[in-house]
Protein backbone atom coordinates (compact mmCIF):
# COMPACT_ATOMS: atom_id res chain seq x y z
CA UNK A 1 0.00 0.00 0.00
CA UNK A 2 1.10 3.50 -1.02
CA UNK A 3 -0.63 6.53 0.32
CA UNK A 4 1.03 10.05 -0.63
CA UNK A 5 0.10 13.49 1.07
CA UNK A 6 1.54 16.69 -0.57
CA UNK A 7 1.39 19.96 -0.06
CA UNK A 8 3.29 23.46 0.97
CA UNK A 9 5.38 24.08 3.80
CA UNK A 10 3.89 23.50 7.38
CA UNK A 11 0.56 22.79 6.02
CA UNK A 12 0.71 19.41 8.42
CA UNK A 13 1.22 16.53 6.28
CA UNK A 14 4.33 15.42 8.31
CA UNK A 15 2.61 15.27 11.48
CA UNK A 16 -0.25 13.37 10.07
CA UNK A 17 1.59 11.10 7.81
CA UNK A 18 3.18 9.85 10.85
CA UNK A 19 0.11 9.06 12.89
CA UNK A 20 -1.76 7.22 9.81
CA UNK A 21 1.79 5.21 9.61
CA UNK A 22 1.18 4.20 12.98
CA UNK A 23 -2.64 3.09 12.91
CA UNK A 24 -2.18 1.18 9.88
CA UNK A 25 1.42 0.03 11.23
CA UNK A 26 3.34 1.10 8.04
CA UNK A 27 6.51 3.21 7.30
CA UNK A 28 6.84 6.75 7.54
CA UNK A 29 8.93 8.58 5.15
CA UNK A 30 9.25 12.22 5.71
CA UNK A 31 10.76 13.01 2.27
CA UNK A 32 11.59 16.42 3.40
CA UNK A 33 13.68 14.97 5.30
CA UNK A 34 15.76 13.78 2.85
CA UNK A 35 16.05 16.95 1.38
CA UNK A 36 17.08 18.49 4.76
CA UNK A 37 19.72 16.09 4.92
CA UNK A 38 21.49 16.74 1.55
CA UNK A 39 21.07 20.53 2.86
CA UNK A 40 22.69 19.92 5.69
CA UNK A 41 25.59 18.15 4.08
CA UNK A 42 25.51 20.74 1.55
CA UNK A 43 26.24 23.14 4.74
CA UNK A 44 28.73 21.09 6.75
CA UNK A 45 31.04 20.19 3.41
CA UNK A 46 30.81 24.31 2.11
CA UNK A 47 28.86 23.28 -0.80
CA UNK A 48 26.67 26.28 -0.61
CA UNK A 49 27.69 29.50 0.33
CA UNK A 50 23.99 31.60 -0.41
CA UNK A 51 21.29 30.82 -1.97
CA UNK A 52 22.43 31.80 -5.68
CA UNK A 53 25.89 30.03 -5.26
CA UNK A 54 25.90 26.04 -5.21
CA UNK A 55 28.96 23.85 -5.94
CA UNK A 56 26.57 21.27 -6.86
CA UNK A 57 29.41 18.92 -8.56
CA UNK A 58 30.97 19.02 -4.99
CA UNK A 59 27.27 18.49 -3.56
CA UNK A 60 26.90 15.12 -5.74
CA UNK A 61 29.99 13.11 -4.74
CA UNK A 62 29.37 14.33 -1.34
CA UNK A 63 26.12 12.70 -0.97
CA UNK A 64 26.65 9.47 -3.11
CA UNK A 65 29.71 9.48 -0.72
CA UNK A 66 27.45 9.24 2.43
CA UNK A 67 24.33 6.65 3.01
CA UNK A 68 21.19 8.20 3.94
CA UNK A 69 18.55 5.85 5.44
CA UNK A 70 15.46 6.35 7.80
CA UNK A 71 16.35 4.12 11.00
CA UNK A 72 13.41 2.80 13.19
CA UNK A 73 13.21 4.51 16.52
CA UNK A 74 10.69 3.39 18.54
CA UNK A 75 7.16 3.72 16.69
CA UNK A 76 8.47 6.28 14.05
CA UNK A 77 11.25 6.70 11.82
CA UNK A 78 14.36 9.00 11.74
CA UNK A 79 16.44 10.46 9.14
CA UNK A 80 19.99 8.74 9.51
CA UNK A 81 23.55 9.89 7.61
CA UNK A 82 25.90 6.79 8.03
CA UNK A 83 23.84 5.09 10.66
CA UNK A 84 24.36 8.69 12.82
CA UNK A 85 20.11 9.67 13.40
CA UNK A 86 20.52 14.03 12.49
CA UNK A 87 17.11 14.46 13.15
CA UNK A 88 17.78 17.20 15.35
CA UNK A 89 19.84 18.51 13.26
CA UNK A 90 18.23 19.43 10.13
CA UNK A 91 15.24 21.28 11.90
CA UNK A 92 16.02 24.61 11.82
CA UNK A 93 15.75 27.77 9.78
CA UNK A 94 18.99 28.13 8.34
CA UNK A 95 18.26 24.88 6.53
CA UNK A 96 14.42 26.11 6.05
CA UNK A 97 15.70 28.96 3.89
CA UNK A 98 18.34 26.56 1.72
CA UNK A 99 16.41 23.75 1.30
CA UNK A 100 13.93 24.60 -1.71
CA UNK A 101 17.34 25.68 -3.55
CA UNK A 102 18.70 22.52 -3.40
CA UNK A 103 15.92 20.98 -3.96
CA UNK A 104 15.22 22.74 -7.25
CA UNK A 105 18.67 20.90 -9.06
CA UNK A 106 17.39 17.83 -11.01
CA UNK A 107 20.74 15.84 -9.94
CA UNK A 108 19.56 15.94 -6.29
CA UNK A 109 15.56 15.24 -7.06
CA UNK A 110 16.80 12.42 -9.30
CA UNK A 111 19.05 10.96 -6.46
CA UNK A 112 16.25 10.96 -4.15
CA UNK A 113 13.94 9.82 -6.36
CA UNK A 114 16.21 6.18 -6.10
CA UNK A 115 16.09 6.71 -2.27
CA UNK A 116 12.08 6.98 -2.25
CA UNK A 117 11.52 3.84 -4.84
CA UNK A 118 14.06 1.33 -2.80
CA UNK A 119 12.16 2.31 0.50
CA UNK A 120 8.87 1.84 -1.19
CA UNK A 121 10.01 -1.53 -2.83
CA UNK A 122 10.22 -3.30 0.52
CA UNK A 123 7.34 -1.80 2.58
CA UNK A 124 3.75 -0.18 2.59
CA UNK A 125 4.27 3.25 3.20
CA UNK A 126 3.02 6.54 3.56
CA UNK A 127 5.18 9.36 2.24
CA UNK A 128 4.89 13.35 2.22
CA UNK A 129 6.77 15.84 0.39
CA UNK A 130 5.13 18.27 -2.37
CA UNK A 131 5.85 15.94 -5.98
CA UNK A 132 4.74 12.55 -4.22
CA UNK A 133 1.62 12.07 -5.93
CA UNK A 134 2.52 13.91 -8.55
CA UNK A 135 5.86 12.36 -9.82
CA UNK A 136 7.37 10.21 -7.02
CA UNK A 137 4.63 7.47 -6.99
CA UNK A 138 1.85 8.81 -9.67
CA UNK A 139 0.11 5.33 -9.16
CA UNK A 140 -0.55 5.14 -5.67
CA UNK A 141 -3.64 3.86 -4.36
CA UNK A 142 -4.26 6.92 -1.75
CA UNK A 143 -3.18 10.79 -2.80
CA UNK A 144 -4.49 13.77 -0.72
CA UNK A 145 -3.08 17.40 -0.84
CA UNK A 146 -3.08 19.20 2.34
CA UNK A 147 -2.86 23.01 2.59
CA UNK A 148 -3.47 25.94 5.07
CA UNK A 149 -3.28 29.31 5.02
CA UNK A 150 0.19 30.98 5.21
CA UNK A 151 -0.85 33.01 8.42
CA UNK A 152 -1.84 29.84 9.85
CA UNK A 153 1.64 28.10 8.46
CA UNK A 154 3.38 30.80 9.58
CA UNK A 155 2.13 30.11 13.37
CA UNK A 156 2.94 26.59 13.47
CA UNK A 157 6.31 26.99 12.07
CA UNK A 158 6.85 29.82 14.43
CA UNK A 159 5.62 27.71 17.67
CA UNK A 160 7.69 24.91 16.37
CA UNK A 161 11.02 26.86 16.07
CA UNK A 162 10.91 29.64 18.95
CA UNK A 163 11.69 27.19 21.70
CA UNK A 164 15.51 26.53 19.89
CA UNK A 165 15.46 30.06 18.05
CA UNK A 166 14.59 32.59 20.30
CA UNK A 167 14.82 35.23 18.44
CA UNK A 168 12.88 34.22 15.41
CA UNK A 169 9.92 36.56 14.71
CA UNK A 170 6.86 35.56 13.18
CA UNK A 171 6.93 38.21 10.24
CA UNK A 172 10.43 36.46 9.50
CA UNK A 173 9.09 32.87 9.44
CA UNK A 174 6.31 34.05 7.28
CA UNK A 175 8.35 35.87 4.93
CA UNK A 176 10.52 32.62 4.56
CA UNK A 177 7.40 30.41 4.18
CA UNK A 178 6.40 32.74 1.36
CA UNK A 179 9.90 32.89 -0.51
CA UNK A 180 9.51 28.99 -0.17
CA UNK A 181 6.15 28.74 -1.83
CA UNK A 182 7.74 30.68 -4.42
CA UNK A 183 10.74 28.45 -5.13
CA UNK A 184 8.63 25.22 -4.74
CA UNK A 185 5.62 26.04 -6.68
CA UNK A 186 7.80 27.88 -9.70
CA UNK A 187 10.76 25.77 -10.05
CA UNK A 188 11.26 23.64 -13.31
CA UNK A 189 11.23 20.34 -12.11
CA UNK A 190 9.03 18.67 -9.44
CA UNK A 191 6.79 21.59 -8.54
CA UNK A 192 4.74 21.71 -5.86
CA UNK A 193 1.03 21.58 -7.23
CA UNK A 194 -2.07 19.00 -6.22
CA UNK A 195 -1.38 15.74 -7.84
CA UNK A 196 -4.07 14.13 -9.98
CA UNK A 197 -7.03 12.88 -8.20
CA UNK A 198 -6.06 13.79 -4.76
CA UNK A 199 -8.21 14.29 -2.28
CA UNK A 200 -7.32 18.38 -1.17
CA UNK A 201 -7.83 19.14 2.95
CA UNK A 202 -8.07 22.28 4.35
CA UNK A 203 -6.53 22.16 7.56
CA UNK A 204 -7.17 25.80 9.22
CA UNK A 205 -8.62 25.13 12.20
CA UNK A 206 -8.63 21.45 12.25
CA UNK A 207 -6.55 19.75 14.35
CA UNK A 208 -3.82 16.93 13.65
CA UNK A 209 -6.67 14.53 14.69
CA UNK A 210 -8.79 15.85 12.58
CA UNK A 211 -7.28 15.61 9.78
CA UNK A 212 -5.76 11.60 10.60
CA UNK A 213 -9.74 10.80 11.33
CA UNK A 214 -10.65 12.50 7.77
CA UNK A 215 -8.04 10.58 5.89
CA UNK A 216 -8.58 7.61 7.75
CA UNK A 217 -12.05 7.15 7.50
CA UNK A 218 -11.65 7.96 3.82
CA UNK A 219 -9.00 5.11 3.21
CA UNK A 220 -10.97 2.48 5.05
CA UNK A 221 -14.25 3.41 3.20
CA UNK A 222 -12.07 2.80 -0.16
CA UNK A 223 -10.35 -0.39 0.92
Amino acid sequence: MIITIDGPSSSGKSSVAKEISKIFDIVHIDSGAIYRAITFLAINFKCIENESNVNYKLLTDVIHSKKITFEKNNNSYSIAIDGVDVESKIRNSKISKLVSIIAAEKSIRDYVLIIQHQIASQNSIVMDGRDIGSVVFPNAEYKFYIDASIKERSHRRWTELKESESNITIKNVEKDLINRDFNDTNRSISPLKIPENAVIINSDDKSIKNVVDEIVGLIKSNS
